[in-house]
């Protein structure tokens, strides 16, 4: 009688589909773009302190001192020279320490949103904070994309900010944020689309921002469709996500920038 050989059955598995690493650098051009630090005027103080500058608006400039933690009425000229020291390398141009960013920025960043801000508010003579009407002009002006109105836009910011130096500073939220804020967005049914707005002013962290996009992306695809938006323009992304009728923020002065522009609208922003 002969034996029978029997075939052991394999088992079927759907083979993993490895998981996409997206470009996320901004590319060299954008390195030291600062357009909340232009439009939230945290450069006048450096441009007069530092660089002797004129700045006829003595209040704002008194105010905006105060802010950055600088006396201009008690502090010493070796205080402000330490505070200029420590303030230069953000705050002067690259390649000639001499030059305020804000002197450069029309040649290093022509036509951007921060040049024109800058033209529009009367630098060097006139100077206004945060001025909405004029950032509305700009953004109406400009022919970037727009999300779709029934899409939840989220900012995430990456990069450096994922180091254990900025791990208290807020810029980065936890998963846990972002498992409740899925619970609230599902209560919404306006809601058909999630749309990730992100990208990396500097090749830091690459790896590391691509897991912990990759795991939010995988959060929410649970219940939407996922799309990333990488515009590689600091410029665009700003412009899109004022453009949100419904937003998510990250820590920081950029999704600050957007959450300002939105207040008063009829846009809903997630914190």
């Amino acid at each position: 009688m002969k034996k029978r050989t029997r075939r052991l059955r394999r088992s079927k598995q759907k083979p993993t589909t490895p998981k996409k690493k997206y470009d996320l650098y901004n590319g060299d051009q954008w390195d030291n773009y600062r357009l909340g630090d232009v439009i939230y005027g945290h450069l006048i103080c450096y441009t007069h302190v530092c660089l002797q500058k004129t700045i006829r608006n003595k209040s704002l400039l008194k105010q905006l001192c105060e802010h950055l933690e600088f006396d201009l009425d008690k502090d010493t000229e070796q205080e402000n020279k330490d505070w200029c020291k420590k303030k230069t390398d953000n705050w002067a141009d690259r390649s000639d320490t001499t030059k305020g960013y804000l002197d450069t920025l029309p040649v290093n960043y022509p036509n951007s949103i921060a040049h024109q801000y800058l033209q529009k508010v009367g630098y060097p003579d006139n100077y206004r904070v945060y001025d909405k009407r004029v950032i509305r002009s700009i953004l109406k002006s400009l022919p970037y994309d727009k999300p779709k109105r029934d899409a939840l836009v989220i900012h995430l910011r990456l990069g450096d900010v994922l180091s254990k130096k900025y791990a208290d500073e807020g810029y980065v939220y936890t998963f846990d944020h972002y498992t409740s804020l899925l619970r609230k967005v599902k209560r919404n049914k306006s809601i058909q689309r999630v749309d990730i707005v992100t990208g990396l002013h500097k090749r830091k962290f690459v790896k590391k921002s691509n897991d912990y996009l990759q795991t939010i992306i995988d959060l929410f695809e649970t219940s939407y469709p996922v799309k990333v938006v990488l515009t590689k323009n600091p410029d665009k992304d700003y412009y899109y996500m004022c453009h949100a009728k419904y937003f998510a923020r990250s820590g920081g002065g950029f999704s600050n920038l957007v959450v300002d522009y939105l207040k008063g609208s009829k846009s809903t922003v997630y914190t």
